[in-house]
């Protein structure tokens, strides 16, 4: 029975009410959690993934102790939202004592997961102890084109059986996917899957090299003009890019700082070896939580927001940025430095610019 005095909020409103509370200061509210590299997939754009069995990746990874021992620090420094991710998390065995740890912790975790490796003592513990959020990756609506991302026989079988599990026990689920060569003609058939069964869809078209320098997943990204196309077809997306162009309508955002989105004030990132980042995307300079106290990585992400740019690009006077999303991630990726913009980035950004504005004139 609920009590008619006590007002109701939701996740959306408590987060405004508390990050009001902070008034614009840096604090560690929110993080991202790599398990692992390793996946069951072999999936053709992916920038991380490493083998299932790999020793190498095995003995670089944190063990149970210390991944506990991690979330244990991130709670005490005030973390109340976190993210675990991998890989595919789900590949390590631990992973049960790894959540319930994070769950007793009192985290609001959500799970980014592939679905395949969901089983049915995996889904029940879910449903007892329900994430936030299981958000899953789906790469086409048909066997072929899913197993053809993928690499791996059987893949969308244990997809859609992972799918089911989770629904049978009403778990809280997401879909998204990212657009690919090799499925954009299943987007449509994607989206639909995921309303069918009353579920959150999204997608992402913009493909990264991989971590370790490759640049194989870039050869499955579609053009500019093909991703711009999608943006247009959709008066949702249209609406919130011209949002965000308005709100930062002539101002050069890009001008003196290296880091001008949300990286290192409310969130952090760890990878799988327990190194702290600003970031996931940007995966340097780290600071190894084995070796220093997380407080102490906090101070050190912080003072990378005091970065002045100390190169001269077409992003220090770029006027689209609200609708571009280049960042010192992609310059990173791209070209080995913090300031150099990705060009694909940037061609997708001024392209929508100038569409969606002339389309809403």
């Amino acid at each position: 029975m609920s009590c008619p005095s006590i007002p109701e909020l939701d996740l959306d409103q408590w987060s405004e009410i508390l990050l009001g509370k902070l008034d614009g200061k840096r604090y560690p509210l929110s993080g991202t959690l790599e398990v692992t590299n390793r996946c069951n997939l072999r999936c053709v754009h992916c920038y991380i993934n490493q083998p299932p069995g790999s020793r190498v990746e095995i003995s670089h990874e944190l063990d149970t102790d210390a991944l506990i021992s991690i979330i244990d620090r991130i709670v005490d420094a005030g973390c109340l939202f976190l993210l675990i991710t991998g890989g595919e998390p789900l590949l390590r065995s631990d992973f049960p004592q790894i959540y319930m740890h994070a769950k007793r912790r009192g985290l609001m975790i959500t799970l980014f997961t592939n679905a395949t490796l969901i089983t049915q003592e995996i889904a029940d513990l879910l449903a007892a102890f329900p994430p936030r959020m299981v958000d899953i990756s789906i790469y086409g609506a048909s066997r072929e084109t899913y197993e053809s991302v993928t690499s791996i026989k059987g893949s969308f079988d244990r997809f859609m059986r992972g799918i089911h599990l989770l629904r049978e026990r009403n778990i809280p689920i997401s879909i998204k996917t990212i657009v690919l060569t090799v499925n954009k003609h299943e987007l449509s058939r994607m989206k639909f899957f995921a309303e069918e069964l009353g579920l959150k869809f999204r997608y992402d078209g913009l493909v990264w090299p991989r971590r370790d320098g490759g640049e194989s997943p870039l050869k499955y990204r579609i053009s500019a003009d093909d991703l711009l196309a999608l943006d247009l077809e959709s008066s949702e997306r249209v609406h919130e890019w011209k949002k965000l162009g308005d709100e930062f309508r002539g101002i050069l955002g890009r001008k003196d700082y290296v880091f001008t989105c949300g990286a290192g004030i409310r969130s952090f990132h760890i990878n799988s070896r327990g190194e702290m980042s600003i970031c996931t995307m940007v995966s340097q300079p780290v600071y190894d939580l084995k070796e220093m106290r997380f407080e102490e990585a906090w101070e050190k992400i912080g003072e990378l927001r005091k970065w002045k740019r100390k190169m001269n690009t077409e992003c220090e006077t770029c006027s689209v940025n609200g609708y571009c999303l280049q960042c010192p991630g992609w310059s990173l990726a791209s070209h080995g430095d913090f300031e150099t913009p990705d060009e694909f980035v940037c061609e997708l950004g001024k392209k929508r610019a100038l569409h969606i504005e002339k389309l809403l004139l």
